[in-house]
């Protein structure tokens, strides 16, 4: 989750969207990284990594890896409790990824930017700026999810100071632009288009900013056991999505993902 989503988030359950987005991720990992397993010593690092929840789903599915979680919107309170907390964990904590860099190892094996890249004015400068430390070489896979369609821009993404949504080919002209290059990409979470399309309609029909329906996954209510429903649907939803892009059919989604290396 954000941190500007979680402190309006009054609700312990996890956001139906965030699980499944987990489980879209794992699964591109599984299929496009089979090197990598429960028992493999890999590096991770989570850019943007919110409230550390998906770092620590991470470390529970990767336990022999190291992994590193950076978001610049760490308070110090919030860093130091982080810290505490992970002090005997296979997990670090960092407020920016120069204070980040004395406790990675030389290489980093996957890095994850989860919708992150659009809350940046200009990406393309960051992904080439990421690329400059050392530990990010040849070989670090970038697996990036990003927000799609410029057309579904809405209340919501200005609450979260989103600077724009993405299409596939958008999406590999960025990567292409910052000296990354395409491993494979995609769309997901069919089954979400018409509900964000009616708020978007819904936006324009009436002129107004919805606050309340623009905080998003702060404003989850749901039961955990919905929510647990709702993620294996969104899962299957991906999972179609997937079967039906083997046979040269694209569906479009909610959301992008792209993975990427550097250009050698």
């Amino acid at each position: 989750m954000d941190l500007r989503e979680l402190k309006l988030n009054t609700n312990t359950a996890r956001h139906p969207w965030e699980i499944a987005r987990f489980k879209v991720v794992n699964q591109l990992i599984k299929n496009h990284l089979p090197h990598i397993n429960h028992l493999t010593n890999f590096t991770l690092l989570d850019m943007g990594c919110g409230d550390t929840w998906f770092i620590e789903e991470m470390s529970k599915h990767y336990p022999s890896a190291k992994m590193a979680g950076v978001d610049i919107a760490f308070e110090p309170n919030l860093l130091e409790l982080l810290q505490q907390r992970f002090m005997q964990s296979n997990i670090g904590v960092y407020p920016s990824l120069e204070s980040a860099k004395p406790h990675l190892q030389k290489k980093v094996d996957v890095v994850l930017l989860l919708d992150v890249i659009e809350h940046i004015e200009d990406d393309v400068a960051f992904l080439k700026w990421m690329q400059s430390f050392d530990f990010i070489t040849n070989e670090t896979v970038f697996i990036i999810t990003v927000p799609a369609y410029q057309k579904l821009f809405c209340s919501h993404d200005v609450f979260l100071g989103h600077y724009r949504r993405y299409t596939n080919n958008m999406l590999v002209r960025h990567m292409e632009a910052s000296g990354l290059e395409e491993i494979t990409k995609g769309y997901f979470f069919l089954s979400l288009l018409p509900l964000r399309l009616m708020q978007v309609i819904k936006e324009k029909i009436f002129k107004a900013n919805h606050n309340e329906e623009a905080k998003g996954l702060a404003n989850w209510n749901g039961a955990e056991g919905n929510n647990s429903l709702v993620a294996k649907v969104l899962l299957a939803d991906y999972k179609i999505s997937k079967l039906f892009q083997k046979i040269g059919v694209k569906l479009p989604g909610l959301s992008n993902y792209i993975l990427c290396k550097k250009f050698v």
